[in-house]
Order: structure tokens, then C-alpha cells, then sequence
């Protein structure tokens, strides 16, 4: 009993993620949609309205029959009250791809409080990945560090959904192992991977902290957003925007220890100002494609966070 009680207090905390804990989440997502008022009931529709009009899961309007018109969603009611026929007309719902851009670069092997910010990311591509599954929507997603990625392709499967959190687990668990970091940006291409990934009404999901933003990235980040939706998720640690009491302190990434002294308040200013001035480029290259930008705290949990990326609907 206190070995089970320990686990779950222990689970998704650290710094390396566990795959119990990824698949355990599910319920924690199912939860957290469930407010969702769709009509629909066959998983094999998906929830993005489309303006196009057919035969769907939701009413749309009562309007005089037309030759053609399916004699099936013939409203008797209407057609006795007025004497004219009247059918039914639905909208139709189109399923929406959901892919999931993941980054597990150096730059999140990192964190002060509960877990590091990689932990908190793969957490968070797992939680989406369930909503989205849950709710009848193609999930797939791109794995990166600074040297590769692995892409699955978008599909209403639990089977590729689960090969995602194995990527991200085997991408996670690989953190530290060694210092050598590619000086090439690798999210550049990432983005520009995911250009050939995504099909046109994608909804898009870039979950880093986004600390090698640059031009070229804004750059292809328009290029993406011209067809597709995109929410970019901010993994940050209180640490990145503001430095420790004024002191000298030391960190270790594994292997190494190193000294940090924070005792300089030039240096604790600047810091700051370095963070909010890359937060700010990030937002606002989000806001040029009409895109959504979130913080998220790596220490945070999933009820604290998790509900703010859906609708009114529970949709996401």
C-alpha cells in the first residue's frame, strides 16, 4: 500500500518521464473534455465544423425540400403545419488532423521545481494527444532534439498515438547522455517538416520552450499558419524569467557541477529582460498567423493547466 501511494505521488515528477505515468494521463484528458456538447456519437466523425452542408450529427435549419434532397431528414411536422415540404438540413462535421511538434532539445533538460521542463513537455503532447484521440480527431506529431526527429503520421489510432509516446519517451530518456549540441537550428526544420506533415485545416501544436527562436523560424512559422491552426505552448521553469535570491549556488546537469552567482543585480536585470524580450518575439510571431501562444510552468499540473486549451464545447 505505501509502495503504491508512493508511486503515485512520485508519478510524472523527476526528471526523466515514465511511460505508465504518459499512458495513466489519459483519464486525466477523457476528464477534462468530457464537458464537450456534441451531438455526435460515431468515432469515426470528427469535431471540426465544416461550412459545408450535408447530411451530419448537427442541426443547422428547416427549409423548403429541394429536388435531390435526401427524403429521409423530411421534417412531417413543418410539412403539415405550412402544407409545403420541408426538410432538415445538418452541418456537417469534418474530422481535423492534430499534429504535435515536441521538442526535447538540451534547452528543456532543465528544472528547479516538481519535474524538468522535458518531463513537463512530453506530459503535455501526451495529454493533447489523448484529448484529441478522445474526441475523434487524426493525431500524429514530429519527436526533435538539436540533432533528429522521428514523425508519425496523423491517425485515429491508439496504436499511433502510442508510438508518439514511445518516440517522446526514447527522446526524453536520452537527455544528458551527452553534452555535443548541433549548432545547426533544428527547429527551423521542424517547422518546414511539418509543412509536409500537415494537410490544409490542421490543427498544430508546437510545445517548447523556445529558446532558439529566430527569424528563419518566424519565417516558415507563416508559412505553416497560411493552411493550419497553430497553438504555441511555452514550457518555462520560474527560473528562466527570474534568477534566485541573490547568492552563489550550484547546479549540475548529471555529470558536471557548476557554480552560479546571482549576487550581481545587473546581471539578475538582465536575465529577465533577455526572457521577456524572446517571450515577446515568440508571441508575437504567433499573432502574425492569428495563432494562440501559452505559457505553461513545467512544475504545474494537468487541472491547472489542461482546461484553458479548450472551448467552450470541451472541443480543442
Amino acid at each position: 500500500m505505501h509502495e503504491a501511494t508512493q508511486s503515485n505521488v512520485l508519478a510524472g515528477t523527476g526528471a526523466y518521464a515514465t511511460l505508465a505515468d504518459l499512458i495513466a494521463l489519459r483519464h486525466k484528458a477523457h476528464r477534462l473534455a468530457l464537458p464537450r456538447n456534441q451531438t455526435a456519437t460515431n468515432p469515426m466523425t470528427g469535431q471540426l465544423r465544416s461550412k459545408h452542408q450535408g447530411r451530419g450529427m448537427d442541426f443547422s435549419e428547416v427549409r423548403l425540400y429541394q429536388a435531390g434532397d435526401d427524403i429521409r431528414s423530411i421534417d412531417w411536422k413543418v410539412t403539415a403545419r405550412t402544407s409545403k415540404t420541408h426538410t432538415k438540413v445538418f452541418q456537417e462535421e469534418r474530422e481535423r488532423p492534430v499534429l504535435i511538434l515536441l521538442d526535447q532539445g538540451p534547452s528543456l533538460y532543465f528544472g528547479s521545481q516538481v519535474r524538468f521542463k522535458s518531463v513537463a513537455a512530453v506530459r503535455l503532447a501526451a495529454l493533447l494527444g489523448w484529448a484529441a484521440l478522445d474526441q475523434g480527431d487524426r493525431v500524429g506529431g514530429i519527436v526533435f532534439n538539436d540533432r533528429t526527429h522521428l514523425e508519425t503520421r496523423p491517425r485515429r489510432s491508439r496504436k499511433s498515438l502510442l508510438r508518439l509516446i514511445h518516440d517522446s519517451l526514447s527522446f526524453n530518456q536520452s537527455l544528458g547522455q551527452t553534452s555535443n549540441t548541433s549548432q545547426h537550428n533544428q527547429f527551423s526544420d521542424i517547422i518546414q517538416a511539418a509543412q509536409r506533415a500537415s494537410r490544409h485545416g490542421s490543427l498544430i501544436f508546437i510545445i517548447s520552450d523556445f529558446s532558439s527562436f529566430d527569424d528563419e523560424i518566424e519565417t516558415r512559422l507563416k508559412q505553416l499558419g497560411r493552411h493550419n491552426d497553430l497553438h504555441g505552448i511555452q514550457i518555462i521553469d520560474p527560473l528562466d524569467r527570474e534568477l534566485p535570491a541573490p547568492g552563489r549556488y550550484s547546479i549540475t546537469d548529471g555529470a558536471g557541477i557548476q557554480e552560479i552567482d546571482t549576487r550581481s543585480r545587473q546581471a539578475r536585470t538582465r536575465h529577465t529582460a533577455e526572457f521577456e524580450g524572446r517571450t515577446r518575439q515568440v508571441q508575437r510571431g504567433f499573432q502574425k498567423v492569428q495563432g494562440r501562444f501559452t505559457q505553461v510552468a513545467a512544475f504545474e499540473q494537468p487541472d491547472d493547466y489542461l482546461p484553458q486549451f479548450f472551448d467552450q464545447r470541451g472541443q480543442l
